[in-house]
C-alpha cells in the first residue's frame, strides 16, 4: 500500500501540499479518500489504493473556497481523525523483523471494520519517530436518516456498554506483498472514551492516547494521535435519552 495523508478543503486553500509526496503542485482531490494529490501521485500511487477505480476525483479548481458549512460541528455529526502514531523506545515490536507495515483500524457505530481502517499501511517507524496517516471520517448520526448510528452512540453512554463507552483503536501489522502466507496481526490497542468527552465537555483534539501491547494491555508501546469530535452530538443524545421511547 502507499502512503496517504488526509485533510479537508480548508487545507486545500492554505498548505496546498500533495499528501503523498509533500510537493506543492496540487492538482486533484479524491473525494472518497479526502486527500489532495499532485498529478504524478494521482497516477502512480492513488490508483493502487483499495477500490480506487470507483473513487471520485475532482480538480482542485472545483473545490469550493467556502468551507464554513463543511467544518461546522453539530449534533448530527461525529468526526474521527487518526493523525499519526509513534512507537516508544524499547517497544518489542521494533525488533520484530516480520512486522514491517502498519495500519490502524477502529470499532465504532456498528460500521463494518474494513470501512474504518486507514486505506493503506505505512513502514514501521524507528523509535520515537511518527508515521503520519492523517485519516479522517465524518459520520452522520441524525435521528431521521441515521437512527441506528445515533442509537449506537447513545448505547455507549450506558453502564452496560461492552467497551465501557470507549472507541477502540487497533494498530495492525500487515504482511508484505511478497509474503503469500502472512496474516494481519494486532500489535497494539488504544482507547478514547466518549463518556469522558461528555463529562469533561471537551472534544478530544490532537490528543496523544497511549498504545498498549495487544497481548499485554499493561505494557505501553507508543502513542496514537487522534481527534474525536462528538460533544455536540453526545449532549443532544443525553437529553434525548431522558425521553421514553427515543431509543
Amino acid at each position: 500500500m502507499a502512503e496517504k495523508s488526509n485533510t479537508n478543503e480548508d487545507a486545500a486553500q492554505t498548505a496546498l501540499m500533495c499528501q503523498f509526496c509533500d510537493q506543492q503542485n496540487i492538482k486533484w482531490k479524491c473525494v472518497d479518500c479526502d486527500i489532495l494529490l499532485c498529478s504524478s501521485c494521482k497516477e502512480k500511487i492513488h490508483k493502487k489504493l483499495k477500490s480506487a477505480d470507483k473513487h471520485k476525483i475532482l480538480s482542485i479548481q472545483d473545490i469550493g473556497k467556502n468551507t464554513s458549512t463543511a467544518k461546522r460541528v453539530n449534533s448530527n455529526t461525529v468526526t474521527v481523525t487518526i493523525s499519526h502514531l509513534v512507537l516508544s523506545t524499547g517497544a518489542a515490536v521494533l525488533d520484530k523483523e516480520n512486522i514491517c507495515q502498519l495500519f490502524v483500524s477502529y470499532i465504532f457505530l456498528g460500521i463494518e471494520l474494513h470501512e474504518l481502517e486507514t486505506p493503506f499501511s505505512l513502514p514501521k517507524p524507528k523509535a520515537e519517530q511518527p508515521i503520519n496517516f492523517n485519516y479522517s471520517k465524518t459520520f452522520h448520526v441524525d435521528m431521521a436518516t441515521n437512527y441506528p448510528k445515533r442509537k449506537y452512540l447513545a448505547g455507549m453512554l450506558l453502564p452496560d456498554d461492552p467497551d465501557g463507552g470507549r472507541i477502540r483503536f487497533t494498530v495492525v501489522s500487515e504482511p508484505s506483498e511478497d509474503d503469500d502466507d502472512g496474516e494481519c496481526e494486532d500489535i497494539g490497542i488504544a482507547f478514547v472514551s466518549v463518556r469522558d468527552i461528555l463529562i469533561n465537555h471537551n472534544d478530544v483534539i490532537d490528543h496523544d492516547v497511549p498504545i498498549f501491547d495487544a497481548k499485554n494491555e499493561k505494557e505501553k508501546i507508543g502513542a496514537l494521535n487522534v481527534t474525536v469530535q462528538c460533544l455536540s452530538a453526545l449532549e443532544a443524545i443525553e437529553k434525548e435519552m431522558q425521553i421514553d421511547g427515543t431509543f
